[in-house]
């Protein structure tokens, strides 16, 4: 089958090789997901965030938020959204983890001068919005780990409807 001058030792190599170029090949999308899963956990640090992690931060995210944040828009205000650039500019900026759950608890307006715990919903709120009452900060962290994955690799979130849905347009 094989000639004399093609030796075993040929054929290992052969095998060696295409194993491996298997073995980086299945690895390579691994490592690159766990690159677009991590965040910025405060203004020094970052955070990489499981698939399991990310997915219970969209459930607790459409349980708590998405009513008024649906694909990272912001209903009240469609002017400050939950994009990256919007995060960045808020007064302290809001792109990070630990911002953001500090948002959560106590939220205040874009420019950070006033304090809307009295209207915006919060872990403070006791009578209107119960649903991030009874949130830990465990969970918080979770929101907004996937809040700012959304943020960084989805096309379109927190923009307008037609940002939204740019990735159908071929299909209108």
């Amino acid at each position: 089958m094989f000639s004399k001058s093609f030796s075993f030792q040929k054929l290992a190599t052969l095998i060696l090789v295409a194993l491996l170029c298997l073995i980086s090949w299945r690895i390579a999308p691994v490592m690159a997901a766990d690159d677009t899963r991590t965040v910025a956990l405060n203004g020094n640090e970052t955070i990489s965030f499981s698939d399991r992690e990310i997915g219970q931060g969209r459930r607790l995210f459409n349980a708590a938020c998405a009513r008024c944040h649906v694909s990272g828009q912001t209903y009240p205000n469609p002017d400050v959204s939950l994009k990256m650039e919007d995060l960045a500019g808020a007064t302290p900026p809001r792109d990070n983890v630990m911002a953001m759950v500090d948002y959560i608890k106590n939220p205040t307006t874009y420019d950070g001068e006033t304090s809307l715990v009295e209207y915006h919903p919060n872990t403070q709120l006791k009578s209107d919005y119960p649903r991030l009452r009874n949130l830990s900060d465990e969970d918080l962290k979770l929101i907004s780990g996937y809040v700012l994955v959304q943020a960084q690799t989805q096309p379109g979130w927190g923009g307008t409807k037609s940002e939204s849905h740019s990735d159908l347009a071929g299909y209108l």
